[in-house]
């Protein structure tokens, strides 16, 4: 299945030179009213991580205007199963913990063996834990206000119940346009595997959430697997100028010459400006 990005130059660039999606985290997006929501107080929003995108073929004049900057950006297209995977075995969590198994993930082991945040590892597309589509309702607030319930609170320990895919599921109705289907990632600030058998592990979840603690990045990247390039296509801009199509073509030449570039179907229709 393929589904489309629409994107400025600067951001075509890092694709194409580092192979990587960035994923931005949901405090940060341009929807105040999603990247607000809390449960409990807790900012929750700030340890969800989405690369967001539509399935919709046909070119958006308004995702044009939001998103491919002043003129020259660039619609990109994919097969949605496009990032690298990795084989994680016997972490070593330099704590004298460690573990044994393997997994096939696409989260790579030195980013699960970080002592200040754990991702949760992704194993496969099936399930709208990782790749969604947006639910568009009246109000946002209504579906997060109870992802997250206490229990046992008492002097600073306690349990915490998450159901995290309240957040980053739901956008106002107003944002319907967009169509948007989006990949998402849930960070934790504290890396659960390193507490081992650790009795005290739910109050320290808990305590870590409740207090809001920070996370130190505002963006993750996720690496293409290496044949995700070949299947690239890059549509320009309605209103691209000649300088850019010479620099989006000097980019595909060095970075990833097998890349399809077309021009927009609106071209003869409408001026982005």
């Amino acid at each position: 299945m393929r589904i489309y990005h629409y994107t400025n130059l600067e951001a075509l660039a890092l694709i194409l030179k580092n192979r990587t999606i960035r994923f931005n985290r949901l405090d940060q997006v341009d929807d105040l009213e999603e990247g607000n929501a809390e449960s409990l107080g807790v900012r929750f929003c700030k340890y969800v991580f989405v690369s967001c995108w539509t399935e919709t073929s046909d070119e958006s004049i308004p995702l044009w205007k939001m998103y491919s900057g002043d003129v020259g950006g660039v619609r990109i297209s994919i097969e949605h199963n496009m990032f690298k995977e990795y084989l994680i075995t016997n972490l070593n969590l330099d704590n004298g913990l460690s573990t044994q198994g393997a997994i096939i993930s696409k989260i790579p082991q030195q980013d699960m063996e970080n002592p200040d945040f754990f991702i949760q590892p992704i194993l496969d597309y099936d399930n709208d834990l990782f790749y969604r589509k947006i639910k568009y309702v009246d109000g946002v607030s209504e579906h997060t206000r109870e992802a997250i319930k206490a229990t046992n609170l008492k002097d600073g320990q306690g349990d915490i119940v998450i159901d995290m895919k309240q957040f980053g599921s739901y956008k106002n109705k107003r944002w319907e346009f967009q169509n948007e289907t989006r990949f998402v990632l849930y960070a934790f600030p504290f890396n659960p595997l390193r507490e081992g058998a650790n009795p005290r592990i739910s109050t320290i979840v808990a305590q870590s959430f409740l207090s809001n603690k920070p996370l130190s990045f505002k963006y993750y990247d996720m690496h293409l697997k290496e044949d995700a390039m070949e299947t690239i296509e890059i549509t320009l801009s309605p209103s691209v100028t000649d300088a850019q199509r010479i620099i989006i073509q000097a980019l595909i030449e060095k970075y990833a010459p097998k890349v399809i570039v077309k021009d927009s179907s609106l071209g003869n229709v409408v001026r982005l400006k």
